[in-house]
């Protein structure tokens, strides 16, 4: 079977043996470089790993919002064919992950919107990231922060926790639709609003980490205090303050005790609960 992508499904997870397999090579390490170029097609493969082994080239590579930062390869083999790409018609497909020696999630199509090309270090690369909408920022937040129990769990639920992250887009979307405005202020600008967990990412199963109901939707400031659990909320609405934050903070962030939640959703409560218990200090 010839190289191609009608069965490789945008956030699924694949290793290389697998995919070599699929695509008629003999052994994966055929397709075992950062930048695969498929004999006889017009696709350009990229394996991209953020934190490497230690004996590898330590390249500068990682997603950010819907954006790839990638630097080239160190003898620039591929930079030309990167660059041409579009006007070539081709395609260039990402698989990523945040940690090495696990798997990789499959991106899709990227698309070059800017670069600098060097000839004593690696040359500098940014791509579109085609299938993740801004609202899908930085999907892969949670499994940075806790990459080394991310490598500890099995190859199904690495899995569950990638499609957990690549749902964020529509957990913002459906926190907006529940909340409207700020779920304080009121403040229906959504652009300036951020859709935060009430029962922390890390801390919820996957139900948990979809629902709009463990949703609050806050200006940044209020969503940075709530995070961190300098203030939190009643299950009727009113606001709690944490000792913590000293009287001139609660005046640079604006913060009172008649501050409250604007509606309370009664499967809001059992998030609020465990803020409080858990996160509110």
């Amino acid at each position: 079977m010839p190289v191609n992508f009608n069965s490789i499904k945008f956030g699924e997870i694949y290793e290389r043996p697998f995919l070599a397999k699929l695509w008629g090579y003999q052994s994966f390490h055929a397709i075992s470089k950062g930048v695969v170029t498929p004999a006889g097609t017009n696709y350009i493969v990229f394996f991209v790993t953020k934190d490497k082994q230690e004996a590898l080239t330590q390249y500068n590579d990682y997603i950010d919002g819907n954006m790839l930062f990638w630097e080239g390869e160190e003898k620039h083999s591929s930079d030309n064919r990167v660059v041409e790409a579009s006007q070539n018609g081709d395609e260039i497909h990402l698989f990523y992950r945040e940690v090495h020696h696990t798997p990789f999630v499959y991106f899709g199509k990227i698309t070059l919107t800017d670069f600098q090309l060097s000839k004593d270090k690696p040359s500098e690369f940014v791509f579109k990231i085609n299938a993740l909408s801004y609202e899908d920022v930085d999907v892969f937040k949670e499994v940075r922060e806790h990459a080394a129990e991310y490598k500890t769990l099995e190859i199904t639920e690495q899995e569950q926790v990638v499609k957990s992250r690549l749902g964020q887009g529509n957990f913002r979307r459906n926190v907006i639709r529940l909340w409207g405005s700020c779920s304080v202020t009121g403040l229906q600008n959504v652009s300036l609003l951020r859709a935060s967990h009430i029962k922390p990412w890390r801390d919820s199963n996957n139900n948990e980490r979809l629902t709009p109901y463990n949703g609050i939707l806050l200006i940044p400031d209020y969503d940075f205090l709530f995070d961190r659990g300098y203030i939190s909320f009643k299950n009727d609405g009113k606001v709690l303050v944490s000792q913590r934050l000293s009287p001139f903070a609660c005046k640079v962030f604006d913060v009172s005790d008649d501050l409250t939640l604007r509606k309370i959703f009664s499967e809001n409560k059992e998030y609020l609960d465990f803020h409080r218990s858990e996160v509110f200090e």
